[in-house]
């Protein structure tokens, strides 16, 4: 069976995770590693023996592009691919604003191309189970979701305060509120800001949200980057659904394995990017098989492109509410 040749957008921290996973698949090879640093192309592609370019409209020989790039640059290798007919995955957040979001959006649907928004928390076992449960009628219909995912302050040794924490954590957890509640009606948010300020980044601290859905079902969650650097690795983190006849929850930071270093608590990943016997395992494996299985034609996307931009619009509604400290009715909120 021939493997399925996939082109990468963008060599950094998520694009050499997707080479990785990528090259171990049995059905799927890297073909082409697109970065605007040449040099940077050249060594990720020299890793895979594959081709390399500057040039994210490159695509020949392609069967399917992974667009890794930061998100305020997703949008003009997503439209080549549709462009071309190629099925694209998208990065999260899906873009970095509305108005880049529908031309995605609008150029899958005119060409029929599928587009999978790689929120890699749809592709956690954990996470997929609640769902499952939820179709199966395990707890009745949705009533309500409570989430919290709190980062700490290192993240912006990488982040460099050039997105916000709604944009980086709220992607997963909105996301995730809509796959198990259903379309969101308002949203309404308060934020504080300090730590990271004195840090020499102006972005807020620490948010917190109440959501009201199309169904009547409602929650909370919290989203942020100010704890100590110290803290436990995964922070504060974890998703309850609660239903009419019980409820589901995970518990993100309790994974049965524990760490401890000289240096005090270290972060042993289980659920992401595990290492198994010498192979990439876990929710990132399970999105690239969807992936390849989407680009052979053989499944829909699991995660749609309209899904994506539903998530990144919560996520903007958050910050617009924070801001102006309005409540957001999401029929109406558009490209604020």
């Amino acid at each position: 069976m021939a493997s399925v040749r996939l082109a990468i957008a963008g060599a950094g921290v998520m694009g050499r995770r997707w080479l990785r996973a990528v090259a171990e698949h049995p059905l799927a090879k890297v073909a082409l590693i697109c970065d605007a640093d040449a040099e940077r192309a050249r060594e990720a592609a020299g890793q895979v023996g594959a081709r390399w370019s500057t040039d994210v409209g490159d695509l020949s020989g392609v069967d399917g592009l992974i667009v890794c790039t930061p998100e305020h640059l997703h949008a003009p290798p997503a439209l080549a691919a549709l462009d071309a007919g190629i099925p694209v995955a998208v990065e999260k957040p899906f873009t970095h604003d509305v108005a880049a979001a529908k031309q995605i959006v609008a150029a899958a649907e005119q060409t029929g191309t599928p587009v999978l928004a790689a929120h890699i928390l749809r592709f956690e076992p954990r996470y997929s189970a609640i769902r499952s449960a939820i179709d199966e009628g395990m707890i009745g219909p949705v009533i309500g979701v409570r989430s919290a995912r709190i980062g700490v302050r290192a993240d912006q040794d990488v982040l460099q305060g050039r997105t916000t924490a709604p944009l980086y954590y709220g992607s997963h957890e909105l996301d995730l509120a809509r796959w198990y509640a259903g379309d969101i009606a308002q949203i309404s948010s308060f934020h504080s800001t300090g730590v990271l300020q004195r840090q020499g980044y102006d972005v807020a601290d620490l948010y917190s949200i109440a959501l009201q859905f199309t169904s009547g079902a409602h929650g909370t969650s919290m989203l942020g980057w100010s704890l100590p650097n110290r803290s436990v690795p995964p922070g504060l983190s974890g998703f309850t659904v609660i239903g009419e006849d019980g409820y589901l929850e995970v518990e993100q930071g309790h994974t049965g394995l524990v760490g401890y270093a000289s240096h005090g608590p270290v972060s042993l990943d289980t659920w992401y990017t595990p290492q198994i016997h010498g192979r990439l395992g876990g929710a990132m494996a399970h999105e690239v098989s969807h992936f390849v299985s989407v680009v052979r034609g053989e499944s829909e996307p699991i995660c749609t492109a309209r899904d994506g931009m539903e998530a990144l619009r919560a996520s903007l509604a958050v910050e617009h509410s924070a801001r102006t400290g309005q409540i957001v009715m999401m029929k109406e909120f558009q490209d604020r």
